[in-house]
């Protein structure tokens, strides 16, 4: 029972429509307040009004009204109840207006009436009530000053003009209090959207600085990964300037405090300090810096483990290696520089800021880690294949000096001169020959020059040019010498190349018909005899002797003295 009675003197809400619900709120409460005050005018009917008759009809039209509008609010028909509060208002207290003459207080009704009328139905109703209740009274004006008397059924009393006064007060003040409460829940809601606005704006900008900054950062990571492999195809085969290019962009480009790289020792036992960007690294370089694989700090972890390895708070860390030449950090990273899954050595960051490091720093990081594993080992691969080719080039030469040697020695009168009476053979060593000889390099001015002869980067002989008039070798007949020098010495290698394999055919030659005459005897003397024969014919020897050893100066093996 009671909660259908506080049911229907409450408001309805409009979920989807909040212009409804305020109008709602805003309409029910002056219903109830106007009849309030229509009780109070039922109990001024029977004790005050002199007029009970036409006061009782005035009470009970505005009782209807008031019953019909909140009857039609509970079926959540605002507009239409506000037009029956307004339109059945109205009605009411023009009769009262007429009847009383115009002389009674009813006429202030209209103002509130009007006001009512705005704020529920809407701008059109307030001007269309504020316009008829201004005709209305401009007539009874109007019948006033021709002389026609209206009659007075209202008695002017001090009493009906307080009630009627109330009435009018309390349908002015409630609308305006609602209006005054709205008007304070819409700048609540308003200062409630600023703030909210304030805050998504403040959260934007975060965001943009958030991302500008992230931005900024990528760019630095596209630059440092670009400049190392600019800075690795234009270095080569120097490793330590590489290095030292490589932890000079990674500090410059992310603003780092120090970056340093080490490498591993032969052994693997010690991370060695090889490049640094800081001036407390470069201290360290000078003293040998390094640090033992697996026990000595985060350098020493990631070498030992091969995983990287952050201290985001380094006084935390129970494995950070504290540097008195590095005294600013408070976060580092490391990184192991890795090549087809061995360490050889590790990429150290330091940041003066806590926590400094990020998962994308970790990657980007470990990418330029990567990218100088690969630099240092095609450095290191380069110049083993340096030395390789260097060591294979110097035993080659070697070879080929022997066979030149061997060569001239077999022939001491390879040597020629021409003159005007032809080619003789010639043995003189001019000083200019043997300058040339000793040096590899052209010798000799005015009339007299001497050519080194080179085959493999070996000078083999000279050729020595006088001119018969005594006149100067000009720059011209110079390089064309040089040029047939060259030339010759080319024929030169090709002749030797070429008695070399003849001299190899034949011994090959004579070994197969050593092999297959040897394989046509059948029995142990006679190939015994042949063999020995032909050896001694091979190598042109007068005498030579085949021993068997006897079986009891055989030892089993494992046996006797092993000493050699």
């Amino acid at each position: 029972m009671w909660d259908k009675i506080r049911h229907f003197l409450a408001p309805p809400v409009f979920v989807d429509d909040e212009d409804k619900t305020r109008i709602a709120a805003l309409l029910n409460p002056l219903i109830l307040s106007v009849f309030g005050m229509d009780m109070i005018g039922v109990v001024a009917t029977i004790f005050i009004f002199a007029n009970k008759l036409g006061s009782a009809i005035t009470v009970g039209l505005i009782f209807l009204v008031l019953l019909t509008s909140k009857i039609l609010l509970q079926r959540r028909l605002v507009r239409s109840a506000g037009m029956v509060f307004i339109i059945g208002m109205w009605f009411p207290i023009s009769a009262v207006v007429v009847l009383a003459a115009g002389r009674h207080m009813i006429p202030v009704a209209y103002v509130a009436l009007t006001i009512v009328a705005g704020l529920v139905v809407g701008q059109g109703a307030a001007i269309v009530i504020a316009v008829v209740s201004s005709i209305l009274y401009l007539g009874i004006a109007i019948v006033e000053a021709m002389g026609i008397v209206l009659p007075r059924v209202f008695a002017d009393l001090l009493v009906s003009n307080w009630v009627l006064l109330s009435i009018s007060l309390a349908m002015t003040v409630m609308p305006l209090n609602m209006a005054l409460r709205s008007l304070g829940e819409a700048l609540g809601r308003a200062r409630t959207y600023a703030t909210e606005a304030e805050r998504q704006r403040r959260e934007l900008e975060t965001l943009a600085e958030e991302r500008a900054t992230e931005l900024t950062r990528r760019a630095g990571y596209l630059g440092a990964t670009t400049e190392i492999a600019a800075e690795v195809a234009i270095v080569g085969r120097d490793l330590q300037t590489l290095l030292n290019r490589v932890v000079d962009v990674v500090s410059q480009q992310f603003g780092f405090y120090h970056t340093g790289i080490f490498l591993l020792d032969e052994r693997n036992e010690w991370a060695v300090l090889q490049a640094a960007s800081s001036a407390g690294g470069q201290q360290m370089m000078q003293r040998g810096h390094r640090l033992r694989v697996g026990t000595e700090g985060i350098v020493g972890a990631v070498a030992a483990y091969g995983q990287h390895r952050i201290a985001q708070d380094v006084g935390a860390d129970a494995v950070y290696f504290d540097n008195p030449d590095l005294p600013e950090t408070r976060s580092e990273i490391g990184l192991p520089l890795r090549v087809r899954s061995e360490i050889i050595g590790v990429l150290d960051v330091q940041s003066t800021a806590p926590a400094a490091f990020t998962a994308e720093d970790v990657t980007v990081l470990q990418a330029l880690a990567d990218q100088v594993s690969v630099a240092v080992s095609n450095v290191r691969l380069l110049r083993q294949v340096e030395e390789s080719v260097t060591a294979e080039r110097r035993a080659y030469g070697q070879r080929a000096r022997e066979a030149w040697q061997e060569f001239l020695r077999a022939r001491p009168d390879l040597a020629f001169a021409s003159d005007a009476h032809g080619v003789t053979p010639f043995d003189a060593w001019e000083p200019e020959m043997k300058a040339a000889a000793q040096t590899g390099h052209v010798v000799g001015e005015g009339e007299a020059v001497a050519i080194p002869l080179r085959v493999r980067e070996q000078v083999i002989g000279v050729i020595d040019g006088r001119k018969p008039d005594g006149t100067a070798w000009s720059p011209d007949e110079i390089s064309l010498l040089q040029t047939l020098a060259e030339q010759l010495s080319t024929a030169l290698e090709g002749a030797q190349l070429y008695e070399d394999t003849q001299r190899r055919a034949a011994r090959e030659q004579l070994a197969r018909e050593i092999t297959d005459r040897m394989r046509s005897t059948v029995s142990w003397d006679e190939l015994m005899q042949t063999a020995i024969q032909q050896m001694a014919d091979a190598v042109g020897v007068s005498r030579s002797f085949v021993h068997w050893i006897p079986p009891e100066a055989v030892k089993p093996a494992g046996e006797g003295d092993h000493r050699a």
